[in-house]
């Protein structure tokens, strides 16, 4: 078996971290719920929901099945319209994330 070696920049959100992100603040904002609604639902502080809507902390998978139930979408919801290219330039290429990218969408 290959490992595949992944080196993130220090400093720089990943970009599938900054997809999810954007996709909880747009759920929020479309249900009407401000940061500290949210935070309260899920029983985080309001920092702590403005980082991962920026991408500059990552989610874990029982931190992401609560967002989920909160804002009343599949988990999958979050990993919609992700790009999925693969190219030059692209940040979405690297084989790991191909590879992650094409397993079938988990539904809660």
């Amino acid at each position: 078996m290959k490992r595949i070696q992944y080196r993130k920049q220090t400093g720089v959100p990943d970009p599938v971290d900054v997809h999810v992100g954007g996709r909880v603040k747009l759920r929020r904002t479309l249900l009407g719920l401000s940061q500290e609604e949210l935070a309260d639902a899920v029983g985080v502080t309001f920092q702590q929901i403005q980082k991962y809507e920026r991408g500059t902390n990552r989610m874990g998978a029982s931190r992401l099945f609560d967002m989920a139930t909160v804002l009343d979408v599949p988990v999958s919801y979050f990993y919609q319209d992700i790009p999925r290219k693969s190219g030059p330039g692209n940040p979405m290429r690297s084989p790991r994330r191909r590879r992650a990218l094409s397993w079938p969408m988990i539904r809660n």
